[in-house]
């Protein structure tokens, strides 16, 4: 168990139970798919993003709202380092991590589906 005051993160490729870990952590560096993104924004927390490089930059766009919204990072692929990672995050207060996770949780839209679902069936009485 670490000391008070003390790091402590877990690094892992793969996680079975994301409700889970998004109430473990404090901020996440991860890539930035669209349900990554979406699912960061409803859990309200603060991101470090490193998109996937794809030529349409699909992950970039992703995590951009977020990033604007001051919710997130996002450090592309060229400029990844342990440096980059280890400054932001020391950067970070408790007080900005926690204003990061308010702007986050406000980017959320947690009836999109049910928006969607609307949408679709007004559209298909028309």
């Amino acid at each position: 168990m670490p000391k008070r005051g003390q790091p402590q993160h877990k690094v892992t490729e793969f996680i079975d139970d994301m409700a889970a870990a998004y109430a473990w952590a404090d901020v996440v560096v991860c890539r930035s798919g669209a349900l990554t993104v979406s699912e960061i924004a409803a859990a309200g927390l603060p991101a470090l993003f490193v998109p996937f490089q794809h030529k349409d930059r699909q992950q970039y766009w992703n995590a951009l709202p977020l990033e604007k919204a001051g919710a997130a990072k996002i450090i592309e692929q060229p400029q990844l380092s342990v440096d980059a990672v280890a400054n932001t995050l020391a950067g970070w207060s408790r007080e900005t991590l926690l204003t990061m996770a308010e702007r986050a949780r406000a980017t959320s839209i947690p009836d999109a589906t049910e928006r969607v679902a609307n949408e679709v069936s007004r559209a298909a009485r028309a």
